[in-house]
């Protein structure tokens, strides 16, 4: 099975070396990492060729659609498609990320995000622990309901630490839906 799996790759890095213009004439490559690396450039920047052609039509196609012109279906909101994403999200400002305190302070940070996505956020919106310390204010923090191209602030409040060292807090931003829109927000502090 092995040397069935390598000969196929192997055939692979061949029909894709003589598509990248490598011709049998020249001379052989000395380094089998250098013939890797043109091998896989090569195929990397056909497969984003690839799907940019796709996305393109499909893009085109879509903007042909009367609901797509107008922007609007149904009561007002937008229809989500492969192509836009109806929600989403930017941390916009943080305050208090890697700063300095004392032990026993207690120490807060406020994000503030901005919605801009196609539709208005629902009140079922909100921030997941991920890991590391948690707040005052557990572990799910609601967001109020937020039009498109609005932004709002959510302020955490940590209890002061009794050991230095570094003390960091992870979250994600969640639609109604319990899909991911925003990751890997944090804040990083050091206790002295």
């Amino acid at each position: 099975m092995k040397t069935k799996i390598l000969l196929i790759v192997t055939g692979l890095i061949f029909i894709v070396a003589g598509f990248s213009g490598i011709s049998s004439h020249q001379a052989p490559f000395s380094d089998a990492n250098a013939l890797r690396t043109e091998v896989a450039g090569t195929v990397i920047a056909e497969i984003y060729s690839t799907v940019q052609a796709e996305f393109s039509t499909i893009a085109t196609q879509m903007a042909k659609t009367p609901e797509a012109q107008s922007g609007i279906i149904g009561e007002g909101f937008v229809k989500p498609t492969e192509v836009l994403y109806a929600h989403m999200a930017k941390l916009t400002k943080q305050d208090k990320n890697y700063l300095q305190y004392k032990m026993y302070e207690d120490w807060d940070v406020t994000f503030t995000f901005k919605n801009v996505g196609l539709q208005d956020w629902t009140d079922e919106f909100y921030l997941r622990y991920y890991k590391g310390e948690v707040p005052i204010e557990g572990k799910i923090i609601y967001l109020p309901a937020l039009p498109r191209g609005e932004s709002t602030s959510v302020t955490l409040h940590f209890d002061g630490k009794d050991e230095p060292g570094i003390y960091n807090s992870y979250w994600e931003l969640i639609n109604n839906d319990g899909a991911v829109i925003l990751d890997n927000i944090f804040v990083a502090i050091l206790v002295k």
